[in-house]
This record gives C-alpha cells, structure tokens and sequence, in this order.
C-alpha cells in the first residue's frame, strides 16, 4: 500500500542572466511526494523501485512541461522521488551506485555500464528526451572494507546525494551530503566543513548544497563574503541570525553569485571549484 503525502504541487519558471549564456530559463518543482509505508523491515528492490516509478512518473510530467516552456534545467525537491522516515535498512533497497561524474556516462544509452541503476537510466533518459538539465535527490551507496576504520558494520556507506543530467542524458554533477544539516556552526569560516558541492556545466557555477529551516549558516554564502543583510538595518550574530537594528524585522532576500568558473571545457588557469573554497 502507499500512503500519498499531500501537499500543494509548486512548479515555478525564473529567467536568470549569467555570463555563459546571455539568459536561462530555470524550473523548480514541487510535488505531493508519494510514501511507502511505514515499516522496521527493509521491502523488496521490485517494492522499492515501484514506489520510486510512481514518483517519477510524477517528475517526467513536470519535466516535459518545463521543456515545452523553453526551461533549460529544473530543479526537483530533495526526498522527491522516495519519500522520508527510514533508518539506516529500510532505505537501503532505494539506493544505487552513483559514479563519479569524471567517468562520462550517459546511463541513457549505456545503462549496465556500472550495474544495475534504474533510476539514474530514467532520470538520463527524462533529460537526453527532453533536452533539459535535471537536478534530482536520490540515495547513493558505496562499499567499504575493514582497512577502513570507518567503515560501518554492514560494509558500506550510504549518502542523501544531488545529482544532476545534463540535456544529453550525461551525468554532471554528484554531491554527497556529508550531513543534511550542513551548514557553519557561527560566521567564522573555519566552522563551515566541507564545501558544498558544484557542476561543470553551460551555465556558469550552480551549487549543490541542500535546504533546511534552521537558524544556522549555510557555507555558500560565508565562504563566498556575501553580505548578509545592510549594516544599517542588521547586525549579524556570530551564530549566523540576522539582528534587527531598530526593533522593525523588514524582508531580506540572500543570493550568493559567482563569478564565470564553470565551463564545460577543459578550465582555464585560475579558473575551477577550489577557487570556491
């Protein structure tokens, strides 16, 4: 049985200039994520790929619409295509064998190449038909052995990860979130851990990074100096929350850009995501 999340579908088109390309439209997504039920067991691989189908399903609609539209990318919500509340088993039968961008693959056209991987060969497929860049969330797992100290019992490591296909089906961009609650633990740079992930593509620089409500710092906009909020209106607390001045909270819209370091040629010197960190 599955249990539907009900919620309200948000589908959204924004025009952004950048500097690769004169303009870009972009699209994000929103959907009534469908869930699997609740349970202390792990379910079948067939189980769990039915569930993530319906969910996609879901997805290649919006996905189709946005291509009709003129969008370039769109962007799907975390936890989009296998809903929330699992442990550490009951996930595991959702999860697939991420490579590494570096390799070159279009899952698309080339599906067994790294085993079998379902869910990244419908999200190449979705992208290469559509001539879109599609940014997902799905579940990656990598083995591991006792030389490794760190190595969980079961024998493998499992990671809430961003992916994203480029409009050929290829896959570009794969960010492991070290922890979904990545953020700085104050404004001082040094807190901040692992920088987020970011993709090579035709578009300038996208980040990777994941969401959440917290009152905490995300490192993207400490590690790239953006100004919080004006000084005159705000002080910025060193936990990272904004302090209105006058008593008057007024709105703030952060936005953390940066510069023309991401082509999908070969980079040029100076240019690259370590000049991010």
């Amino acid at each position: 049985m599955i249990l539907p999340h009900f919620s309200v579908a948000l589908f959204a088109l924004s025009v952004l200039r950048v500097g690769a390309l004169d303009t870009f439209i972009s699209a994000v997504y929103e959907h009534a994520v469908i869930l699997p039920n609740r349970t202390e067991t792990a379910v079948s691989k067939g189980e769990a790929l039915l569930l993530m189908n319906k969910n996609i399903d879901v997805l290649e609609k919006a996905i189709k619409l946005a291509a009709r539209r003129g969008a370039q990318i769109i962007v799907t919500p975390e936890d989009g295509i296998y809903g929330w509340d699992f442990t550490r088993e009951t996930i595991y039968p959702y999860l697939e064998d991420i490579p590494d961008p570096e390799v070159n693959w279009i899952p698309c056209r080339d599906p067994k190449r790294f085993g079998y991987n379902p869910v990244q060969e419908r999200l190449s497929c979705l992208a290469k038909d559509n001539s879109i860049y599609v940014m997902a969330n799905i579940g990656d797992k990598k083995s591991c052995n006792t030389s490794d100290p760190q190595c969980p019992p079961d024998g493998h490591y499992q990671y809430n990860t961003n992916v994203v296909f480029d409009s050929q089906g290829r896959l570009v961009a794969r960010y492991h979130k070290i922890c979904t609650l990545l953020k700085c633990q104050t404004t001082d740079p040094s807190t901040c851990g692992e920088p987020v992930g970011s993709a090579f593509t035709k578009f300038e620089e996208f980040s990777l990074s994941g969401t959440f409500g917290t009152s905490y710092v995300f490192p993207q906009i400490i590690l790239s100096g953006s100004q919080l909020a004006p000084e005159r209106h705000y002080e910025v607390l060193r936990d990272g929350r904004l302090k209105s001045r006058n008593g008057v909270p007024l709105p703030v819209l952060v936005m953390a850009l940066y510069g023309r370091v991401f082509e999908k040629d070969p980079p040029r010197l100076g240019q690259g995501p370590w000049k991010l960190q």
